[in-house]
């Protein structure tokens, strides 16, 4: 009889927490990796551009090794010339992925601009993503906050391309997921649009063709709503086995953004593997 109650109280459980998924998960892509898995490690270089008439920054992006089966990616961007004078940024971002299933398990990103810094660091659970933000403004004191999101597993910036690249990538394709670039969640949609060529180092490169639609998740009803800041967002990816994003275009609040690959080198040796952050947990506080 005791067994039966257990059972009966266990069914209960599920099926309200069943009940309880926001709707927009029946959206969500749950297809295993796909067969463009390969990723070597390699050093990409962009260059940012703003409106179609300045060069606006530029970044770079280091994909490498770590010992237990993970990969490190490490990032740099920074606002350059005439922009700079007009909007002074800089970031460093490194992110922990799993290399066996391509999931989060940390992320550490620092932004400053010329009023404050801020600092984030991300802890990607089964069921749920922590995350601590630290703002240090220009002028006054710092503060620390801590927040939960109780939902998961969900994707940070790389690991959801590295998710997308690995698929077929079939036109009229969707891929629907969950990602948390820095600290706050969104619903990212990547729709196949068509093969096209473009020019990269004096050769053609047959390329995919990507729209990206981005609706924001309140990380604690978990309800969906539109992002007002971006209205279009487009990807190419290299038509090959590298499946490497080649340039992005995205019309957002302060007008229209790009990059483009300007330069790719493969790493080997001791260049290709690196160690792993000293403090990967982030815990919300006693209270």
């Amino acid at each position: 009889m005791m067994c039966r109650l257990l059972t009966l109280f266990w069914v209960m459980m599920a099926a309200s927490v069943l009940a309880a998924a926001p709707p927009w998960t029946k959206e969500l892509t749950r297809e295993p990796l796909g067969p463009y898995l390969k990723v070597p490690p390699c050093e990409v270089t962009y260059e940012l551009g703003w409106n179609n008439w300045v060069t606006a920054g530029k970044a770079s992006l280091r994909v490498r090794e770590a010992a237990g089966g993970f990969w490190r990616a490490d990032a740099t961007a920074a606002s350059t010339g005439f922009a700079r004078t007009l909007w002074k940024y800089d970031c460093e971002m490194t992110s922990i992925i799993e290399r066996a299933g391509i999931r989060p398990r940390y992320l550490q990103h620092s932004e400053t601009d010329s009023a404050e810094n801020c600092r984030y660091r991300v802890s990607f659970e089964p069921s749920r993503v922590v995350t601590e933000t630290v703002v240090s403004p220009a002028k006054g004191s710092a503060s620390m906050n801590f927040t939960l999101c109780p939902y998961g597993p969900m994707d940070d910036l790389l690991s959801v391309i590295l998710y997308v690249r690995s698929q077929a990538l079939t036109p009229g394709q969707k891929v629907t997921r969950v990602v948390q670039p820095w600290d706050k969640p969104y619903l990212t949609t990547f729709e196949v649009l068509d093969r096209e060529t473009l020019d990269f180092g004096g050769q053609k490169r047959p390329c995919i063709k990507l729209s990206v639609k981005i609706r924001k998740i309140d990380r604690n009803s978990l309800e969906l709503s539109s992002y007002k800041k971006m209205k279009t967002s487009t990807i190419w990816i290299s038509d090959d086995a590298l499946r490497l994003p080649i340039e992005m275009h995205a019309e957002v609040y302060v007008g229209y953004m790009s990059a483009r690959v300007t330069q790719v080198k493969m790493l080997e040796g001791k260049a290709a593997t690196v160690g792993l952050p000293g403090d990967m947990g982030v815990s919300l506080p006693r209270r």
